[in-house]
């Protein structure tokens, strides 16, 4: 993984070449290893780059790079993982390819395409290259956003860098925070085009290129592209196969590691989590390598007030993954001792954006950590599996029902009511979408609000037309009648770039997911939705397409897991430094005008005393619907973004 910053500057106030040292200085946790600028000064641009060494061909990359001519010059943040058959297309020898550095790939593929390489790449990465020929800038990300890439711009100066504070080092732009874009963001919307959670910064969003030259600036989305309609039926074991072969492909991409460098995955009750390890075992036990897998466990001894069909300790069908495959090292891990707010103040630095799922960070960080120091260079996930592997197919119902197509509609039903699915869960998948409104807002009467599972100010929400915007860019949780709308809906609102940056930069990992693999992703949004819940049975392509590499009593149970179950323990033996932070809150303008700190006070001011034995706290407040809405999503998150708000205004006591 490497950061990646420049500048081009045509105000004739500062030389470039003076001014973007400073832009690699302020990246310089994101790559540690190797540093390099170029100094294009008839252009008046300059390009740097922080390099760390992941894979074996970052150790003979050397960026910014140019091509013989010295017409293209590049710096990339990359992991191209289609080389073979982008060499193919240049018509270079078998093999030349994957001898190749990434940088070197976009390099050569731009030179066969023009911007047009951009959508014919695949993998995770980030770039900016210079055509000296058209004097053009091209930015680049991948299609969900693996890897982040900001930029700036006023009269006669344009800057791009891969996190924030890259750009904030050249003193050109604010930090000032945009309230719209921390309201969306607490509420979980969209982000819009462009926009950032800083005023002065932009995006180039997922899926997109942009093309700068001078004053013109032209955005350019490649993907998703004109997708075919899903056929309503095909050969059901054809598309298993094929799904098993793109999916082992995904998993065998994301195992590029340099020598001496370890691997090691997350591993939880989940099909994510567990085919991605179980993938990834099968294929480094072929070159003789091992494959440390990681479990988050609640402390020894907990219980939990949580349903029958909910796995609270994870480690024990995590742990018959590992025992079938004699090369994973299965390790498990309970949360650190420190609270959310000090794992909180250690990873936001290098975030430089709330973290919203803060209950998990305890022990994420944890496995990151150890993981640091046992070699481990590589970390596995599924997150993006619910939309491509194990995508469970309920949504298909409202379809067959939009269609009339009853008899195929009544055999999903009872096959979803023999899995344990209830007929009120059924009935709201088939007809939920077509509601109408007086109808949803009858249901839901009692309901506290639409932004309840947030810690915005109803004054704020108000103001700024939250509603509004919420039916303009998708609220959240959506409501679709087609699964590929509601996928590509959850992509955007993913972009987790930011997240594996501060990985990299803390612990020196690189987070990979398999599940987001783009030549997954386009196969499962374009095969028929039906064979995602075939007669009923939910997920039933991975189902089938995993037999016999994951247990039986894996693929056919009806429960599901609960990460960080003993979530509320820490917070309330947070509950002082908490009623602490949210004091000092009150002290600013942002966060008193964005956030409900009145009623994150309360929120606090009613827990239990810090004291309390963990099997004498009242957990059900806590695990209940409401009281999940109240705590876990609108006062953690709530004092995540106001931590994030403190910080950037410079409030670190």
């Amino acid at each position: 993984m490497t950061a990646i910053a420049g500048l081009w500057q045509d105000d004739g106030v500062v030389h470039t070449a003076e001014r973007v040292p400073r832009m690699g200085a302020a990246l310089a946790a994101y790559g540690p290893a190797r540093a390099g600028i170029s100094d294009i000064a008839a252009a008046g641009l300059a390009l740097t780059c922080r390099q760390s060494h992941i894979t074996d061909t970052d150790m003979i990359d050397r960026q910014p790079l140019w091509d013989g001519d010295r017409r293209i010059c590049v710096v990339a943040d990359a992991r191209i993982d289609n080389a073979a058959e982008l060499a193919l297309g240049f018509g270079w020898a078998v093999g030349e390819g994957e001898r190749c550095s990434d940088a070197a790939l976009i390099l050569a593929a731009y030179r066969r395409w023009g911007p047009d390489c951009v959508g014919r790449l695949t993998g995770d990465f980030a770039f900016a290259l210079w055509d000296d020929q058209e004097q053009r800038l091209l930015l680049a990300r991948d299609h969900y956003g693996g890897r982040p890439l900001f930029f700036a711009h006023r009269p006669g100066l344009f800057a791009f860098a891969s996190m924030p504070k890259g750009l904030f080092a050249l003193g050109e732009f604010s930090n000032a925070l945009d309230a719209t874009e921390l309201g969306a963001y607490v509420a979980l919307l969209p982000q819009e085009g462009t926009r950032t959670l800083y005023r002065d910064l932009s995006r180039v969003p997922p899926g997109h290129y942009l093309l700068v030259q001078g004053e013109r600036r032209r955005l350019v989305q490649y993907w998703p592209g004109q997708f075919r309609e899903p056929a309503r039926s095909g050969d059901y074991r054809e598309h298993v196969e094929e799904f098993g072969r793109l999916y082992t492909q995904a998993v065998r991409a994301c195992l590029r590691v340099r020598p001496g460098g370890g691997i090691g995955s997350h591993l939880s009750a989940g099909f994510d989590s567990a085919s991605v390890t179980a993938l990834a075992a099968r294929e480094l036990s072929a070159q003789a390598k091992g494959l440390t897998a990681f479990t988050g466990a609640p402390r020894d001894g907990f219980t939990g007030p949580y349903p029958s069909a909910r796995v609270i300790d994870e480690s024990g069908v995590a742990g018959e993954v590992a025992r079938r495959f004699s090369n994973i090292e299965h390790r498990i891990i309970h949360a650190g001792p420190d609270g959310p707010l000090r794992d909180l103040e250690r990873t936001l630095p290098y975030l430089e954006t709330p973290f919203l799922n803060i209950c998990n960070l305890g022990w994420a960080r944890v496995i990151e950590e150890t993981a640091a120091r046992s070699g481990i260079k590589v970390l596995l996930i599924g997150a993006m599996g619910n939309l491509t592997a194990s995508f469970e197919g309920q949504i298909h119902l409202a379809r067959l029902f939009r269609q009339g197509r009853w008899w195929q509609l009544a055999i999903l039903a009872r096959g979803l009511t023999r899995e344990g699915a209830g007929w009120r869960t059924v009935a709201s998948a088939a007809l939920g979408p077509y509601l109408p409104d007086w109808v949803r807002r009858l249901r839901h009467r009692n309901s506290p609000g639409v932004f309840a599972h947030t810690a915005l100010s109803p004054a704020f929400a108000a103001s700024m037309d939250m509603d509004g915007l919420a039916a303009a860019r998708g609220s959240f949780p959506p409501r679709f009648s087609d699964s590929r709308t509601a996928r590509l809906f959850m992509i955007r609102l993913a972009d987790p770039g930011v997240y594996h940056h501060a990985s990299l930069a803390e612990h020196g990992i690189d987070i990979r997911d398999p599940t987001a693999d783009r030549r997954l992703l386009d196969f499962c949004l374009t095969i028929p939705e039906g064979f995602f819940i075939r007669d009923g049975r939910r997920a039933s392509l991975f189902r089938d397409a995993m037999a016999g590499l994951l247990p039986d009593t894996m693929l056919n149970r009806r429960i599901r897991g609960v990460q960080a179950a003993d979530w509320y323990e820490k917070m309330v033996a947070s509950r002082d430094a908490m009623a602490a932070e949210l004091e000092r809150l009150r002290s600013s303008p942002m966060a008193s005008r964005v956030l409900d700190l009145d009623r994150l006070c309360r929120l606090v001011a009613d827990l239990p005393d810090p004291a309390t034995p963990p099997e004498q706290i009242p957990a059900e407040r806590f695990t209940s619907p409401d009281g999940a809405m109240a705590y876990r999503l609108a006062l953690l998150r709530g004092l995540s973004m106001g931590r994030f708000i403190r910080m950037v205004e410079g409030g670190n006591g």
